[in-house]
């Protein structure tokens, strides 16, 4: 290769040519990609650039993979916990919101659902289950009729009758 400086004086600095020759590959890509280069220098190859750098030992070849860490800044790590914490706060806070919302929601619609037709909740659930009950019976006395198609007005007419006789066992309750 012709590199300043030469690599057979660059060969201490490694275990042997190959190394040599792949260090200096991989440094001068990095300069290419946009390294800050470590060494003052006027030579416009790469090459060159990372053999001087090899060579005036601001570069070091080590043998096997290491992990690279570079220490930060108190300042930033303080911010960045800031950050977190705030971000961890307001996640929660929104959290506890949306646990809010529904709930809200759903009791003011029952309440005012019920309140409004003046049914009590166990009026309307027993109102529930005799309506369960009379599609139950229509669909066994009319098989193959889809349930939409049931004629409800049979079902309100066996509520008023059903109101009618639990009012009547009032009244004979009450004499």
């Amino acid at each position: 290769m012709l590199t300043k400086p030469p690599l057979e004086q660059l060969l201490p600095r490694a275990e042997n040519r190959y190394v040599l020759a792949m260090f200096a590959a991989r440094r001068a890509r990095q300069l290419t990609d946009g390294a800050r280069p470590l060494v003052e220098s006027k030579t416009p190859n790469q090459v060159s650039l990372a053999c001087e750098e090899i060579g005036s030992g601001a570069v070091v070849y080590r043998q096997g993979k290491h992990d690279v860490s570079i220490p930060e800044r108190p300042e930033i790590i303080a911010q960045r916990e800031a950050s977190r914490r705030e971000a961890e706060a307001k996640r929660a806070e929104d959290m506890l919101e949306e646990q809010r919302r529904p709930s809200a929601r759903r009791q003011a619609r029952e309440g005012s659902t019920f309140e409004k037709e003046g049914i009590s909740a166990q009026e309307a659930s027993l109102i529930a289950e005799q309506l369960v009950q009379f599609v139950t019976e229509q669909e066994s006395q009319v098989e193959g009729q889809i349930s939409s198609q049931i004629d409800f007005t049979s079902f309100t007419e066996s509520l008023n009758a059903q109101d009618r006789a639990e009012y009547e066992v009032k009244e004979e309750d009450e004499d």
